[in-house]
């Protein structure tokens, strides 16, 4: 239940660790149920789930902090449009 309020009251979620049966996990997969968007370190597509999450659309492979910043501050400007 956190996660999901978690991922309801946030723009993105940012993955940077989580196993096959972690909270972060399931938060990253509600985040993507809720339309919002996910981050995922590069280090997580480890994981078969990860790699499958990163399939689907509002996802985003990090590639660096820049990147983040940027997409994150498209996502707010959309949101300033609304």
């Amino acid at each position: 239940m956190r996660n999901a309020v978690m991922s309801g009251c946030s723009i993105a979620t940012v993955v940077v660790e989580a196993g096959e049966h972690s909270g972060a996990r399931i938060q990253a997969r509600v985040a993507v149920e809720h339309g919002r968007h996910v981050f995922l370190l590069p280090e997580v597509l480890a994981n078969q789930w990860a790699i499958d999450l990163a399939r689907r659309p509002n996802t985003t492979v990090l590639e660096g902090p820049e990147h983040l910043l940027r997409v994150l501050g498209e996502l707010t400007a959309e949101l300033v449009q609304l």
